[in-house]
C-alpha cells in the first residue's frame, strides 16, 4: 500500500527576517577582507617643480565603502586639469576622534596648508570628519567643498549600531558605529564655495532593511535636510555604492563648483520622481 504522504508536495517555510539578516551578513562579509586594512594613500603631484603656493589641490575623503576600485576611479576622474590630488587613508578603526586626528596628521604631513587653494570632495564619513577638523583647526586654505550626502545611506551607521554592532565593529571598526551618535556639525561657509550632491537611490543594505531605515523618520525629498548652508545642490540618480565608481556623470559639476561656485545649469535640482528603493525605470 502506497503511503499518501509521499505524494504530498513539500513546503519549506522560510523566516524572512532571519533570511534577510543572514543574507546581509554574508554580503557584508564579502566586503570585509578587501577593506579591512584600509587603502594606501593616493598622492598625485603633476609638477613638483612648481611651489605649492602657486598651485591648487583636491582632497578626497572617502567613507566606509572606500576600496581600491573606488580610489582608482576617483584618481581617473580627478587627477587632471592641473590639480594635485590627495586621497588619504585617514580612517581610524578604534574611534571617530582618532579619525579626525589622522586627517589632521595627514594634512600636516603633506603640507596641504601650503597650497594656494585646497578643494575637498567628501563622502558621508568624510563630511562629518571634515567639519570636525574645521571646527578644531580652522578653515585653513580650503576654498571649496562638495559634500556627498544621502538621506538614506546616512542611516546605515544607525542600522549597524542597532542590528549589527558586532559585525560593524569587526568590518569597519568602532568608528562606523560611533558615527551614528555624532551629530552633524555645520561650518561657517562664509567665503567658501559649497556644493551638495544628494544621492537619490538606496543601496542594497538600505533596501534589505527598508522598514527599519524608514523607522528613523520620514524623508521629505522635496526639501531634503542636509544641515549645512550651501551655494548649490543637485540630485544624482546613484546609490552611495555607485558614487564611488560611477563619477563620470558628475565630476564636471564638482570641478565647476571648485572653480565657479555652482553646478552646471542643467544639473538636476529636484528629486527624481521614481521610488528611491526601486531606482530609475529600466529603459
Amino acid at each position: 500500500m502506497q503511503n499518501p504522504m509521499l505524494n504530498r508536495p513539500i513546503k519549506l517555510k522560510m523566516n524572512l527576517p532571519i533570511f534577510r539578516t543572514a543574507l546581509c551578513i554574508l554580503m557584508l562579509l564579502s566586503l570585509w577582507i578587501p577593506g579591512l586594512a584600509g587603502e594606501p594613500d593616493v598622492i598625485v603631484i603633476h609638477d613638483a617643480s612648481i611651489p605649492k603656493s602657486q598651485k591648487e589641490a583636491i582632497l578626497i575623503l572617502p567613507g566606509l565603502q572606500d576600496s581600491k576600485k573606488g580610489r582608482a576611479h576617483q584618481t581617473e576622474m580627478f587627477a587632471r586639469d592641473g590639480y594635485d590630488l590627495y586621497i588619504p587613508d585617514y580612517r581610524d578603526r578604534p574611534s571617530y576622534e582618532g579619525t579626525v586626528k589622522k586627517l589632521h596628521q595627514f594634512f600636516e604631513r603633506e603640507q596641504l596648508g601650503e597650497y594656494k587653494k585646497l578643494h575637498v570632495f567628501s563622502y558621508i564619513l568624510g563630511s562629518w570628519v571634515l567639519n570636525s577638523f574645521i571646527h578644531t583647526h580652522g578653515i585653513q586654505n580650503i576654498a571649496s567643498i562638495v559634500y556627498d550626502r544621502s538621506p538614506l545611506q546616512e542611516r546605515a551607521p544607525k542600522l549597524l549600531r542597532d542590528r549589527f554592532r558586532l559585525i560593524g565593529n569587526i568590518m569597519f571598526g568602532k568608528v562606523a558605529v560611533q558615527l551614528a551618535d555624532v551629530p552633524y556639525a555645520p561650518i561657517d561657509t562664509t567665503g567658501l564655495n559649497i556644493g551638495v550632491l544628494v544621492e537619490n537611490k538606496a543601496t542594497w543594505f538600505i533596501k534589505l532593511f527598508k522598514k527599519r531605515s524608514l523607522s528613523y523618520g520620514a524623508i521629505d525629498w522635496a526639501d531634503v535636510e542636509v544641515g549645512q548652508a550651501y551655494d548649490d545642490l543637485m540630485f544624482v540618480p546613484l546609490s552611495h555604492d555607485e558614487m564611488y565608481v560611477e563619477l563620470q556623470d558628475v565630476y564636471q559639476d564638482i570641478f565647476l563648483m571648485f572653480q565657479k561656485g555652482r553646478f552646471r545649469k542643467e544639473a538636476r535640482r529636484q528629486a527624481y520622481s521614481w521610488d528611491p528603493f526601486k531606482g530609475p525605470p529600466k529603459k
